[in-house]
């Protein structure tokens, strides 16, 4: 196997293991969800206080780690209006270029992500509902967790990308 075919495998690899984990978590938030209005609507003894809140997270969550996948796949949001009409080597151009400022950004926000965790754990930052749960570790990780994955996602593009140039 040669090293396009391993990075290539590893993307494959990478990308299966993602959207699994994003279903689990989806269905999870579902589970949650649905349990918290039955028994409120069912068993109001048994209702606790923050199955919203938990299902929010997960939620946030599931979205911001599926932008590594979206990243892969190109689906994220693009402008093409005018793209079919470059060469192909521009359009190959633009998409290195698109790539290098949604690296820069998304590693600015990778690293904003990661002083706002600090700084909520700084503060004890923590949910109003009983759970108490820590807002740096339940919320605000997973913006820079997805930035993450996005950043992982662009480099291998890149790399993927100046390899084809040079085989």
């Amino acid at each position: 196997m040669t090293k396009p075919d391993r990075f290539e495998a590893l993307g494959r690899s990478w990308r299966r293991f993602e959207t699994a984990v994003i279903g689990l978590i989806v269905l999870l938030a579902l589970g949650v969800f649905l349990y918290g209005s039955a028994t409120r609507s069912f068993a109001p003894a048994l209702a606790v206080d923050w199955t919203e809140e938990v299902t929010i997270y997960l939620i946030v969550w599931a979205s911001l780690l599926s932008g590594g996948t979206l990243t892969a796949d190109r689906e994220h949001v693009s402008a093409e209006i005018l793209v079919h009409v470059l060469s192909e080597r521009a359009r190959r151009r633009l998409r290195i270029g698109i790539d290098v400022l949604m690296l820069a950004f998304c590693g600015l926000m990778l690293w904003l992500g990661v002083e706002g965790v600090l700084f909520a754990h700084l503060l004890d930052e923590r949910s109003a509902s009983t759970l108490q749960a820590p807002q740096a570790w339940v919320l605000y990780l997973a913006l820079p967790v997805g930035m993450l994955l996005i950043v992982g996602r662009l480099a291998l593009s890149l790399l993927l990308e100046r390899r084809s140039t040079h085989a």
